[in-house]
């Protein structure tokens, strides 16, 4: 919400009586400090009015516009609903606006169907509001209806066509549809309506790679680190030179994984090439990966992902490991894909190979079903593991969970007929995950970091894609130059993991009768 929004909101008629003054005097002091940025000061007045006149609509919408800068999302959206509640009748431009920032706020949260509906019921009641428009866009395209959120964006940019975001979030849009061209086209006139917005970079970034334009991509793709929700990864590295790739003989470089695990299991692949060009090579990883990588090659010294173990490191200079790929010049001929790359350690899998109770002619599966349900993309990737029963009733297989957190749960519950050994009460990190793989014949898993580790160790894994893939995984295609022993299975809809989960019973059978 902008300062803009809020200022209307501050339009909201005021019926000034006697007993209203000390309401109003502190009302109008709130709307002063909120504009010096003193937030903190600001809803202390504004609670002060409402505690005074507890139905003060003005002061409501004010503090709900603070309380979300503040990061205190709930409150925010509690505000606007009971603003919208004590004034029915109020005009509609404002009675709109309250709906837009309601319908925003939900949009964060993710509360999506909500969100949605809000921000309908502002465009209802000002159809002129493009701002409404882009921010509908962004909930459809997070629901999967790319072709509504495109819609929605063209519509944006129609009432207002010097509005840059719309123009990246229609790229968005078009790059989710997989038409890579027009989503460039997109972005490059978002930043040149603004061209200090590093999500467009970074959106425009992804297109690239998406379309294999590797070199291309993985240049742009350094704007990620300027991008205010990705800050915390690289903000505590600042203080020591940027490694830019050259000879570093007799110095100590921290290199420092980024983002998800599947990322640092990904890109590992490029630190024997990182120690080739000079001395020691730190590698800065999260708890659950150090064990996985205790003697990899290329690692000299292990350091947990913890603000603490990072401040007593002595290093000389660092990197992010996803800058790698652009250091090394990478294309699809020098993608480093000397599988396995990753090794399972051999006590390990023996101690695992123990554990399994299966007829040793079975066919030994394991499968994932569910990625991060604390995020938008994560639920995407989900399919569930009822979603899986195509797989159940094939003789001689046997099915083992590798899934973990929240969704684990499902195992306790297989689909009918589906022979499930759930053995990951046992597993304590990705070290445990390997060695569990190591004894399996295949591994079928949406796209997550189990998907990334099977390819790693150069077992057999499939990977379960919703339509809009993520870049890395290309457009089209059923192979990756990432990962050789990985075959993709792409929705041929949003949302139709019905398709997905069919064609992968088939080719069981046919992998199963090999």
């Amino acid at each position: 919400m902008s300062e803009n929004q809020a200022g209307m909101q501050q339009q909201l008629p005021v019926q000034a009586v006697p007993e209203q003054v000390a309401a109003l005097a502190q009302y109008k002091l709130g709307c002063t400090l909120q504009e010096q940025g003193r937030l903190t000061d600001a809803l202390t007045s504004f609670c002060r009015a409402l505690t005074l006149k507890p139905n003060y609509c003005q002061a409501l919408c004010n503090l709900g516009v603070v309380l979300h800068k503040l990061g205190r999302s709930g409150e925010a959206i509690q505000c606007f609903q009971k603003a919208l509640a004590l004034e029915p009748d109020a005009a509609n431009s404002a009675k709109a606006i309250l709906w837009y920032n309601l319908g925003s706020i939900l949009l964060e949260v993710p509360r999506l169907p909500e969100s949605v509906a809000a921000l309908r019921q502002a465009i209802a009641l000002q159809p002129d509001l493009a701002e409404a428009y882009t921010h509908l866009g962004n909930g459809l395209l997070m629901l999967q209806r790319p072709s509504e959120a495109v819609a929605a964006q063209q519509q944006a940019i129609a009432l207002q066509p010097d509005l840059a975001g719309a123009y990246s979030n229609l790229g968005n849009a078009l790059q989710a549809q997989g038409k890579i061209a027009d989503a460039i086209a997109a972005y490059n006139r978002a930043i040149a309506l603004n061209p200090d917005d590093p999500d467009v970079y970074n959106n425009r970034a992804q297109a690239f790679l998406l379309s294999g334009n590797l070199a291309r991509g993985f240049a742009e793709y350094e704007w990620r680190t300027k991008l205010n929700w990705l800050r915390h990864f690289y903000e505590r590295f600042e203080d020591k030179p940027r490694w830019q790739g050259g000879n570093f003989a007799g110095k100590r470089l921290l290199v420092y994984d980024e983002q998800g695990c599947g990322d640092a299991i990904q890109f590992s692949r490029y630190l024997p090439l990182v120690k080739a060009r000079g001395g020691s090579v730190q590698f800065s990883t999260k708890q659950a990966l150090l064990r996985l990588f205790d003697n990899f090659p290329g690692i000299d010294e292990l350091v947990e992902h913890t603000e603490a173990a990072i401040t007593r490191t002595q290093s000389d200079l660092t990197v992010p490991l996803m800058s790698l790929p652009h250091i090394f010049g990478t294309t699809f001929h020098t993608i480093p894909a000397n599988i396995p790359y990753l090794t399972a350690d051999q006590r390990c899998v023996a101690a695992w190979r123990t554990k399994m109770n299966s007829p040793a002619a079975t066919l030994r599966v394991g499968l994932v079903w569910a990625g991060n349900q604390a995020n938008v993309s994560g639920q995407i990737r989900t399919c569930g593991l009822q979603a899986m029963s195509p797989l159940a009733c094939i003789p001689g297989v046997t099915f083992y969970s590798l899934q973990k957190g929240e969704a684990a749960q499902e195992a306790h519950t297989p689909p009918s007929c589906m022979q499930l050994i759930d053995l990951t009460a046992d597993i304590d990190d990705f070290a445990d995950t390997a060695a569990l793989i190591m004894n399996l014949d295949l591994v079928v898993s949406v796209d997550t970091a189990v998907a990334h580790l099977a390819g790693a160790l150069g077992k057999p894994v499939w990977t379960l894609l919703p339509e809009a893939g993520e870049w890395r995984w290309l457009l089209a295609r059923t192979d990756t130059p990432w990962y050789p022993t990985m075959r993709l299975f792409r929705q041929s809809a949003p949302g139709d993991w019905s398709g997905v989960l069919t064609a992968v019973a088939q080719e069981l059978r046919k992998w199963k009768e090999m």
